[in-house]
């Protein structure tokens, strides 16, 4: 008997263990089909619009008159996926990685134009928590996403502005909030709705009182990813309006926050912080 239950100490861990390595595919597989909220490698690619509002020469030869900007997103390294499976839950830390070039296109003191390419490497974290609601035959082995963080986003080599708080208020849903820590993991039905096409205000609080600040968007007709400036309240603060896309859907609701000297520095390398709050559209 002694040697019966030696032999089966083995094969129980060995089943275990098989369907704990089984469960972390399925979860990095559900984590890979989930193109909304897994996905940072296409949030903060909008088109170059202008947002400077000057046409003027520089009045310093160091300091660029940029018109338009963009992010060139050349690759995407693998991320990195840590999964702790407990019973029929499971803690996800998700991690993504960016790297390309911020293309700068700005006129020079004989109004001609010169296109500069800065280097860019950034990273992102999203918490999740995932429970299995189904069973092992089912799709994902009946993992289903219960609860999500936002996320923090930001650059890798220079990384000095720096996101406090942000403070969303809307006009149809009332809602009035201080979001302070966008890590925090909140459950999927308690994300902040909102009204298709509903006005929000935003006020973001950041580190500095000359950073740019800009909100990211989808919408259906090209070109299709944009960018909102924020105004500069000379305090630190920085203001916008958005209306709500109008298709029902869960999202990410995209700050992004850039050194001054990122877009008007020919020297200052991509010092970036982003981020992303999920929200739902509900009719």
């Amino acid at each position: 008997m002694k040697k019966l239950a030696l032999f089966l100490i083995p094969v129980v861990l060995l089943l275990c263990t098989s369907g704990v390595e089984k469960d972390k595919e399925a979860l990095k597989d559900y984590i890979a089909g989930d193109t909304i909220l897994f996905n940072t490698t296409t949030h903060f690619e909008g088109r170059a619009v202008s947002d400077s509002g000057d046409t003027l020469p520089p009045s310093t030869f160091d300091t660029l008159n940029t018109v338009l900007w963009g992010r060139e997103i050349t690759s995407h390294p693998e991320p990195e996926i840590e999964i702790e499976i407990n019973g029929d839950s499971a803690y996800v830390i998700y991690t993504g990685h960016n790297l390309g070039t911020i293309d700068l296109f700005y006129m020079l003191p004989d109004s001609s134009y010169k296109l500069l390419k800065k280097l860019l490497s950034e990273t992102f974290e999203i918490r999740a928590i995932f429970k299995r609601l189904g069973n092992t035959d089912d799709e994902y082995r009946g993992w289903k996403l219960t609860n999500i963080s936002g996320s923090i986003g930001q650059s890798d080599s220079v990384a000095t502005v720096k996101i406090d708080s942000i403070r969303i208020t809307t006009s149809t849903t009332k809602i009035d909030t201080l979001i302070t820590d966008p890590m925090t993991i909140i459950d999927t039905a308690n994300v902040m709705v909102f009204k298709p096409l509903e006005e929000v205000t935003i006020t973001v609080y950041t580190n500095t009182l000359d950073a740019k600040l800009f909100l990211h968007t989808f919408i259906l007709i090209w070109p299709y990813h944009i960018r909102i400036p924020f105004t500069n309240n000379g305090d630190g603060s920085y203001t916008g309006t958005w209306h709500v896309q109008l298709i029902p859907s869960i999202r990410f609701a995209i700050f992004d926050m850039l050194h001054w000297d990122t877009l008007y520095d020919d020297n200052y390398s991509y010092d970036f912080m982003g981020w992303l709050i999920p929200y739902i559209i509900l009719p």
